[in-house]
């Protein structure tokens, strides 16, 4: 009988399973370990309780009140593999046909790390074996093998999150369905190495074939043996039979976390999870309500003159209604819950949503005359403390920052917006590998490898001194959260774990819900590296082109809604994603700019299937017909930029525009087709926004018609300030916060410099994994890793408006000399082209936005006007001397026009 292929949004979408996933257990599951039994049975969930812990959670659901496999996710095909521009990088082609078959999933128990003496048992149901092939799968897959498919018990763990790839530690001890028990050692593929335990593995022949319905008890006895080993015996017993295993395991291997492996298509259920610890004591589990609820700063909006904002809240269980409350104290007289309610969302869970919640609220006061603080509510609890602080659930990669009181009973904040702004740029985070320590030879980063740990920051001390900063905004940008770094995820849970693990660490979490925040992604954060131009579309679109087109919908949904809080996204069509914030006083102004999605092709050849092809390079990278915003963008940017009235404007989300890193390891031998540092098909080099010369050429050309336009991006893990000596347009880099690999700069670099498309450059700061300035000296010993973010503040109070940039270490304080060999300390007047005429002293309404227009209605640029009403602009760009000028001014009650002549 032919079988239809499986449609997994239609499948989760109408199945009862979906259809409980709208209510998760608040209770811990039946068939857990026996000191935690429950009599309350909870009801079906796509979510486990909070006992348990996997870097996969979308391998699990609660199912008729116990712990049960799920066969079926949105994105369940995932493949790791990058963009076409990886394949071409390395002078092949991309493959298109792969094998989705998913690795081992685990999940463990949060209360037990269990070291010497201890037994563990597993009550399992076997409800089914694999499914047939399905129509259009190649019946070779691994998933459809006998053996493949795995049910068992994982001992030996050092992180709750050992799963899938990155099985560095766990034992498992499995019942495999080719009818065989095994004991499975560590690691897969080039992460079994000496010294892993490879050698441990053990299999037997059960002789007997499960049906469904059939219950097995598999115990695992562990006892200690001399010389640091350890005996291990195993006994799987079913239906009147058993069989049995012993194995000599060296102790520190069978040390760790225990819980339930699983692989394969077989279906099964945990009846029953019990831990004989021996002298081990249970770890404190600390249960999370929430998340995270950030605001999100660039929806503040003014609305029938009282001002809203957006909030975005990630839950960790069920719930119907998410509330935020807002006051002017951080201590409200009767308590929070006396304070009026400022908005409500609905908790929803469906195909690309798991336990968010969009809010709308509306402030008691203008933000930009106080602070203001909220507090978070989940069905009428307050759930705003962070609950792992001072529990077992923070580790030495915490970094907490600022008076964080030991209990992590904090409330949001809301930072009063008035000049000077501050804002603080973060990029590339990562929540994997080493933790740095600092030791008597100066800074060290420990661990790694074998020891692979999920971590809040990469250093300690991390943020130590941010609140001395004062930062208002907090702009994440670019690699916010590295989708794919750990892994593919195959579900919606695996999507959102990898997103809570990287920005609600205790860390994290404080940064966002003590400022306002700017969420800007990245290629990366997509779930595939160089997401960029029409291949993206396409991959979205079109099945068979290397990569699941249902994973690729189901990301760009998630992402986008995370960072604009939209409740429905068209996984088609193209995120129309610029945006601008303006602040209340209407003084200084954010944009929030997309030069990936709507880019040309990387693509350098056309027409080689029809003759062209003996011919490369024809649609040249400085072809002046490439786009990088986009027509519809950057008429928005264009619009913006001659009629804003601020006096200062910062951008984001143009990663790059001179061309002033290299490529793929050209200095260390890259492949042999790369011709130089900056080939324009090498993939690296094709990510900048500069690749696209022409594109990049008119956006500087643009933000050089006025003063005042600093431009400031991640994305290349490096900071960097520096200057177009031509257009005045200041261009920073940031980053990264939690990665390495920093792009390496062309021949020629230095303080005073060319970029490779021959534009003068003046660099007043690089902050480097190898230089420690840019003159390209290098670090001193004992300095810390690299790891920096980026102060800005932007003051346009004075005459002629102040701008100061530094970049800063992750552990430094306000104090300390900024890194990079330098700062950018300017004002508004030198930004900018040369004027080319003035204007006469004038005086407008005060307070006023003034708007620029040539006579016959070309809009120049806007400026504010002081409480005198005096308008201070020090030119006007490309406006010749004699010009007549149409200046209105507006306050936004009143409005008044003169004209004048430019001098």
């Amino acid at each position: 009988m032919a079988h239809q292929p499986i449609r997994r949004r239609e499948f989760l979408g109408s199945s009862a399973t979906a259809a409980a996933a709208l209510t998760f257990a608040k209770k811990t599951e039946a068939g857990q370990s026996s000191d935690s039994q429950q009599a309350i049975v909870p009801p079906d969930s796509l979510v486990h309780s909070h006992e348990w812990e996997s870097l996969n959670p979308g391998y699990w659901q609660v199912k008729d009140g116990v712990l049960r496999r799920r066969l079926i996710n949105v994105g369940d095909r995932a493949r790791s593999t990058g963009f076409p521009f990886h394949s071409a990088t390395k002078g092949g082609v991309m493959q298109t046909m792969y094998d989705p078959s998913l690795p081992d999933g685990i999940i463990y128990r949060r209360d037990w790390k269990l070291a010497g003496e201890y037994t563990v048992k597993a009550v399992l149901t076997y409800r089914s074996p694999r499914s047939a092939v399905a129509d259009g799968d190649d019946p070779n897959w691994r998933m459809y093998q006998n053996g493949y498919g795995r049910m068992g018990i994982a001992i030996g763990a050092k992180s709750l999150l050992e799963s899938y790839g990155r099985i560095s530690n766990a034992v498992r001890i499995v019942w495999c369905d080719d009818n065989t028990l095994q004991i499975v050692p560590p690691g897969r593929g080039r992460r079994n190495q000496q010294g892993s335990g490879r050698n441990i593995a053990a299999k037997i022949d059960t002789n007997w074939q499960l049906e469904p319905g059939d219950q097995v008890t598999l115990t695992v006895d562990v006892q200690p043996a001399s010389d640091g080993q350890a005996e291990v015996s195993v006994t799987l017993a079913a239906s009147g039979s058993a069989a049995r295993i012993r194995q000599t395991i060296p102790q520190r291997l069978v040390n760790g976390y225990v819980g339930v492996a699983a692989r394969g298509l077989i279906d099964f259920e945990v009846a029953g999870f019990d831990v004989q610890p021996g002298t081990n004591k249970p770890l404190s589990a600390a249960k999370l309500d929430c998340y995270v609820c950030y605001p999100l700063g660039d929806t503040l909006n003014l609305v029938d003159g009282r001002w809203q904002c957006r909030f975005v809240g990630l839950f960790a269980s069920d719930g119907d209604t998410a509330e935020v409350r807002i006051a002017d104290s951080p201590n409200p007289a009767g308590g929070w819950q006396k304070v009026p309610i400022a908005g409500r969302g609905r908790i929803v869970n469906h195909e690309w949503r798991r336990n968010t919640a969009v809010i709308n609220a509306t402030l008691p006061s203008n933000p930009a005359q106080q602070n203001l603080y909220y507090t978070v509510w989940q069905d009428g609890v307050d759930v705003t403390s962070d609950t792992r602080i001072g529990t077992d659930a923070c580790g030495p990669g915490t970094g907490l920052v600022g008076d964080v009181p030991a209990s992590g009973s904090y409330v949001g904040r809301l930072p009063q917006l008035r000049a000077p702004y501050k804002l603080c740029g973060l990029s590339c985070h990562a929540i994997t590998s080493g933790l740095q320590q600092q030791t008597e030879d100066g800074w060290k980063i420990l661990g790694g490898g074998d020891d692979w740990q999920v971590r809040d920051q990469p250093t300690t001390g991390a943020y130590k001194h941010l609140e001395d900063y004062d930062f208002q905004v907090m702009v994440w940008e670019d690699d916010v959260w590295y989708m794919e770094l750990v892994l593919y995820p195959p579900s919606t849970d695996d999507a959102y774990k990898i997103i809570t693990q990287s920005i609600c660490g205790p860390t994290s979490r404080w940064q966002m819900m003590r400022h306002w925040n700017v969420i800007n992604p990245g290629d990366h954060d997509y779930g595939m590296d160089d997401v960029k131009g029409p291949e993206q579309l396409a991959i979205r679109r079109v099945q068979g082109l290397g990569q699941d087109v249902e994973y690729m919908r189901r990301n760009f949904q998630i992402v986008h809604h995370l960072t604009t809080g939209a409740e429905t996204v068209d996984p088609l069509a193209n995120p129309k994603k610029w945006r601008a914030w303006k602040m209340p006083n209407r003084d200084f102004t954010f944009v929030i700019l997309d030069s990936r999605l709507w880019r040309s092709s990387q693509d350098t050849d056309m027409w080689d299937d029809a003759g062209w092809g003996s011919f490369q390079n024809l649609y040249d990278r400085t072809d002046p017909t490439r786009s990088l915003l986009g027509e519809e963008q950057f008429a928005w940017l264009q619009a913006l930029v001659t009629t804003d009235s601020s006096r200062l404007i910062c951008l984001t989300g143009i990663n790059g525009m001179h061309t002033v890193w290299t490529g793929t390891n050209w200095k260390g031998g890259a492949a042999s087709h790369i011709k130089g540092p900056f080939d324009q098909r090498d993939r690296v080099t094709a990510d900048y926004a500069g690749w696209v010369k022409a594109g990049a050429d008119r956006v500087l050309e643009l933000l050089g018609s006025r003063d005042g336009i600093i431009t400031v991006y991640g994305d290349v893990h490096n900071g960097c300030l520096m200057k177009n000596a031509d257009h005045g347009v200041i261009e920073c880099s940031f980053g990264p916060i939690g990665r390495s690999g920093g792009r390496a700069v062309i021949p020629g670099f230095g303080p005073q410099m060319k970029d490779f498309d021959g534009r003068d450059l003046e660099v007043h700061a690089l902050y480097h994994k190898t230089h420690a300035d840019a003159e390209l000296n290098g670090h001193a010993a004992g300095d810390p890793f690299y790891w920096n973010f980026l102060e800005m503040e932007f003051d346009p109070r004075p005459a002629d408006p102040v701008i100061d940039l530094r970049v800063r270490n992750m552990i430094d304080a306000p104090r300390d000399a900024a890194r990079g060999g330098g700062s950018l300390n300017t004002v508004a007047s030198q930004t900018g082209r040369r004027p080319s005429s003035q204007l006469p002293p004038v005086n407008m309404l005060p307070n006023a936005d003034i708007r620029f227009t040539l006579a016959d209605g070309s809009p120049i640029r806007g400026t504010r006007s002081d409480n005198a009403g005096a308008v201070q602009v020090a030119g006007l760009v490309d406006v010749e001397r004699g010009t007549r000028v149409i200046m209105t001014a507006f306050d936004g009650a009143r409005s008044a026009s003169i004209v004048v002549d430019t001098v």
